[in-house]
């Protein structure tokens, strides 16, 4: 390589009409890439207090240059710089306000799943306490991995609870994640949903009987299929009388009408 800057030695290899660029153009390449590719880690948005791209950083140190009459290389780095950390404030912003919008639609829900926090029958057990307000005969069991999953179960005839919601945003659906299966203990399983809507401010004794039924509905979920295999299948509700507003609240009753054995594996009041 030592005679590459030598044009006859080069051209007497490559012939003068050769367009393969010599070592110079190596390496500005060189340079040009290395360059690229350390701008890609300092350029970029870094939330963590260790960020590359942080305060301390004063200029790029890349190569032998010094300012000249051309420009102030530090000076225009460091504007450059501050252009970036603009940008990715803005950029932080924009997505804090977009989690901010995207936030769960949800007053209240929980799903038994690895996926999710609600895994084993404490945490079921613990989500459930939230809101029940009475319980005879459905408890928390069950494991996260091996059989019988984590739910909340019923496990005698005419078990019940009931549970008492506040809405904390325009709640209209209820839905309802129950196991449907084959085996001798489903058969003529059925939940019976008694729901209603307590608005803010109602006073009972000037609430017509006309307006208690509006603002009530029942529904049935079996838990029996033919088909050989378990499932869990959810069961979406419209809400009575438009729904529940802000500070109302949601009382719904949950009754084993038929058969002796039922599984909740999630519950979700939700705006839509």
């Amino acid at each position: 390589f030592a005679k590459f800057d030598n044009d006859d030695y080069v051209n007497s290899i490559i012939d003068a009409k050769g367009v393969h660029p010599g070592m110079g153009g190596h390496i500005g390449a060189s340079w040009t890439v290395f360059y690229n590719f350390i701008s890609a880690f300092t350029d970029a948005c870094d939330s963590s207090p260790t960020s590359i791209a942080s305060p301390d950083v004063a200029a790029k140190k890349i190569g032998p240059y010094k300012e000249n009459g051309y420009g102030d290389i530090s000076s225009e780095w460091k504007e450059h710089r501050d252009n970036i950390r603009e940008m990715c404030l803005l950029s932080g912003a924009q997505e804090q306000e977009a989690s901010t919008s995207l936030q769960s639609p949800c007053t209240y829900a929980f799903m038994v799943n690895r996926m999710t926090s609600i895994g084993t029958k404490a945490d079921v057990d613990k989500k459930m306490n939230e809101v029940l307000t009475s319980n005879t005969g459905w408890k928390a069991e069950g494991f996260p991995i091996k059989q019988p999953r984590a739910g909340f179960y019923a496990k005698e005839p005419n078990a019940h609870f009931s549970l008492k919601i506040d809405a904390s945003m325009e709640t209209k659906y209820m839905t309802i994640m129950s196991m449907k299966s084959y085996g001798d203990n489903f058969k003529d399983t059925n939940l019976e949903v008694d729901v209603r809507i307590e608005r803010k401010g109602d006073v009972a004794a000037a609430v017509t009987a006309e307006a208690e039924v509006a603002k009530s509905s029942k529904y049935e979920v079996t838990g029996y299929h033919e088909t050989r295999t378990s499932i869990h299948v959810p069961h979406k509700f419209e809400l009575p009388d438009g729904g529940a507003e802000i500070g109302d609240s949601i009382v719904v009753n949950f009754r084993l009408v038929s058969g002796s054995y039922f599984k909740i594996a999630g519950l979700a009041f939700c705006r839509y």
